[in-house]
């Protein structure tokens, strides 16, 4: 074959290589539109991942659990449609739960976890994690308002420490969403007495009013624009 053969060839592997590749990636921007009454709670890790193991020996996969159905319960007494990505003990692939939230066009995504910190049983207090520079598709605020929104309302209503609000572009569940979407930090499960909270129904429902509340304030300020 002749050298100009050879590099038309190499030149048309390329471009469909890329065009492979490029398809794959979903467009976070092409013409998604939220449904205004429907809320996707993801219960963080499961199954075969238990998460952080608490001080005590517990895990996190099962109050991240029970946070997330008592929150379904509540979301549900609003008026929203809500969906788990899952709602028993399995193991979910984190591009799924962010399919899930895709397809049915969540509102805003909500990721309930735990915290830790290793060699440090003093670190307490929520932290909410969030994909910088996302805009609702029902409204204009962006999505680091709803991080603030939320920061303020569940350590109010818990009486937690404010460990800040974190831009994390590197995780699935925040990057491969559309909508705007947030994890929550409920607490650090390598703390011995907020360990021994978080497992509790009374503490656990205080989360939840935290972030029910925390999802009014962010949909109001959104429907006042």
């Amino acid at each position: 074959m002749s050298k100009k053969f050879n590099r038309v060839l190499l030149v048309g592997i390329l471009v469909l290589v890329a065009w492979l590749v490029f398809k794959e990636v979903p467009n976070l921007s092409n013409g998604f539109q939220s449904a205004d009454k429907v809320i996707v709670i993801d219960a963080g890790h499961g199954g075969k991942d238990p998460g952080t193991i608490g001080f005590s020996g517990q895990y996190e996969k099962e109050m991240n659990l029970a946070i997330s159905k008592k929150l379904m319960k509540k979301l549900k007494k609003e008026g929203y449609k809500v969906y788990l990505t899952r709602d028993n003990d399995e193991y979910v692939d984190n591009m799924l739960r962010a399919k899930l939230a895709n397809d049915k066009k969540a509102r805003v995504f909500v990721s309930i976890h735990g915290n830790a910190v290793e060699n440090n049983d003093t670190a307490n207090g929520v932290q909410v994690l969030y994909f910088p520079s996302r805009k609702s598709s029902i409204g204009n605020v962006s999505n680091d308002k709803l991080a603030q929104t939320m920061m303020r309302t569940i350590t109010k209503a818990t009486g937690a420490s404010d460990r800040g609000i974190v831009e994390r572009e590197d995780l699935i569940v925040l990057n491969q969403t559309k909508m705007p979407a947030i994890i929550v930090e409920a607490g650090f499960l390598t703390n011995e007495a907020e360990e021994k909270r978080l497992f509790t129904d009374a503490y656990q429902n205080k989360v939840v009013d935290g972030i029910v509340e925390g999802l009014k304030a962010y949909f109001s300020m959104q429907n006042s624009r």
